[in-house]
């Protein structure tokens, strides 16, 4: 079996999700053929390769970690403040941000979080 590149992984698992195949399906087939080949332990970087590929034809995987869940409308914000229409979003909910939003994107991140901003009242001793 060839070893193929985590950039031509990437290009595969870009190019099924952006002709509409389901997200699910090309994990699988990604993840055994890095078991078939003895390379789990680069799973992380394929994953990191996929989500620039899509960040380079405008599809956005964001981490969005809220003390609650998102609403509709919230998403929708979110995706104007990326930029993309086409975003798949990866909830966490942690109550012990308090408040507010984590947003992390391929290369960018945004933390609007009410615990972040008494850490940084906390720091300047105000």
């Amino acid at each position: 079996m060839d070893k193929l590149s985590r950039r031509k992984l990437a290009l595969y698992a870009a190019n099924q999700v952006v002709d509409g195949a389901i997200s699910a399906t090309v994990i699988a087939e990604i993840a055994a053929y890095l078991t078939e080949s003895g390379r789990v332990r680069e799973a992380e970087l394929v994953v990191r390769a996929i989500e620039d590929e899509l960040a380079a034809r405008s599809v956005v995987v964001a981490d969005v970690t809220t003390a609650y869940a998102l609403t509709d409308a919230e998403k929708a914000d979110i995706r104007t403040l990326i930029g993309s229409n086409s975003v798949y979003f990866r909830e966490t909910v942690d109550q012990q941000i308090i408040g507010g939003v984590r947003v992390k994107t391929p290369g960018k991140m945004l933390d609007a979080t009410v615990r972040t901003k008494l850490q940084a009242l906390k720091r300047a001793k105000l």
